[in-house]
């Protein structure tokens, strides 16, 4: 990772403190790109006493965890709110560490809506550094963000290139280190890949990706079995995998026989897919990056749906349209994403034709 042996080179000088690092990381993928930062910074700096707020990923990493967050990840206005007590309990926990152990340096990771309430009380409190790793995406909405990141935050480090141009245009000191998936991923032939999760090489594969957080799972687990079941009416002999995050729980929801859950290598399936179904999130660049065809969807409760229509100024949901600037691969999004609408777009993309070409083209 191309900025940890600035961020190691400044952790050099002895301290009178527990912990050198603290980082608070929330949800499942802020967990997972911590850890990989983590891992190379203890590989830097074996010494370094490293405490965190965040998951099993960060904790296998070789971080004392001292609070699982990434159980509770919501999305929405309404969903936040209905969570507030628990958010408020979590940020006393942060704050009394902060103040026991006195790290050296406080390591953010994404999770804006938490984190920046963090960075504005930890700026008011203690006098200590704090790097912000894996933006908000403030360039699309809730601009006013970057005034407490002005104030709070003493190095921001992103992932896309143009959020370079955007933070260096408003002041802010900024570095972009690329993007954490680039770091250890291979191109390895689908076939090859659909062999080592058992599956024909020869056939093709569909894999849903509906999200790591539950209100995503209950919104887009139904739909997308219900799309892959008319998939399956009309491309012959092509088999379905579900990649679900490991610990997981679906609740309730019965998952149809036909279709394979992999929980182990989750992103070796939807590497392998010839075409994807995919919650609007990381895992879209993630698909882009593998190659993978996919249609972008995302339900949420219509109230957080309405206020969002009215605060995001971006014109697409999805990091490679995004990136793009243009469509890349369809969005279907809240009353659009329907189990006909995405079936149509998964067979157009399934099926070897134009359509497909283009669409890997453009990947």
């Amino acid at each position: 990772m191309s900025y940890v042996p600035e961020l190691a080179a400044e952790l050099n000088a002895p301290v009178q403190s527990s912990v050198d690092i603290l980082v608070v990381a929330g949800e499942h993928s802020g967990d997972e790109h911590a850890a990989m930062m983590v891992k190379q910074l203890l590989l830097n700096r074996p010494d370094l006493k490293v405490a965190a707020i965040g998951g099993p990923q960060l904790e296998a990493a070789g971080a004392q965890l001292l609070f699982d967050l990434t159980d509770l990840s919501v999305v929405g206005f309404v969903e936040v709110l209905k969570h507030l007590r628990f958010f408020k309990e979590v940020e006393k926990i942060v704050l009394k560490t902060i103040a026991t152990e006195n790290p050296e340096r406080i390591i953010l990771i994404d999770y804006p809506g938490f984190n920046l309430r963090i960075a504005e009380k930890v700026k008011r409190k203690f006098n200590i550094p704090i790097t912000y790793y894996i933006s908000p995406q403030i360039w699309a909405w809730k601009e006013k963000r970057i005034n407490i990141i002005k104030q709070c935050v003493d190095q921001m480090l992103v992932i896309f290139p143009f959020e370079k141009k955007w933070y260096a245009e408003r002041g802010v000191d900024v570095e972009w280190v690329g993007h954490p998936y680039l770091e250890e991923w291979k191109s390895t032939p689908k076939s090859e890949l659909k062999s080592q999760l058992g599956l024909n090489p020869d056939k093709p594969l569909l894999t849903l990706f509906p999200g790591s957080r539950k209100q995503e799972l209950d919104n887009h687990l139904t739909v997308c079995f219900n799309a892959a079941h008319r998939v399956q009416q009309q491309v012959d002999d092509v088999q379905i995998v579900l990649g679900l995050a490991p610990n997981v729980d679906i609740g309730l929801i019965q998952i149809p026989k036909n279709i394979l859950v992999e929980t182990a290598h989750p992103r070796r399936a939807l590497e392998a897919a010839d075409t994807a179904i995919v919650a609007s999130g990381t895992s879209t660049l993630e698909a882009a990056i593998y190659g993978t065809p996919m249609v972008i969807i995302y339900k949420m409760n219509p109230l957080s749906w309405w206020i969002s229509k009215l605060l995001v100024k971006t014109r697409f949901a999805g990091m490679p349209n995004l990136i793009a600037d243009r469509i890349i691969v369809p969005e279907l999004l809240q009353a659009e994403a329907t189990p006909k609408a995405i079936s149509a777009q998964i067979i157009r993309m399934i099926n070897p034709g134009l359509a497909r070409d283009n669409t890997l083209q453009n990947l």
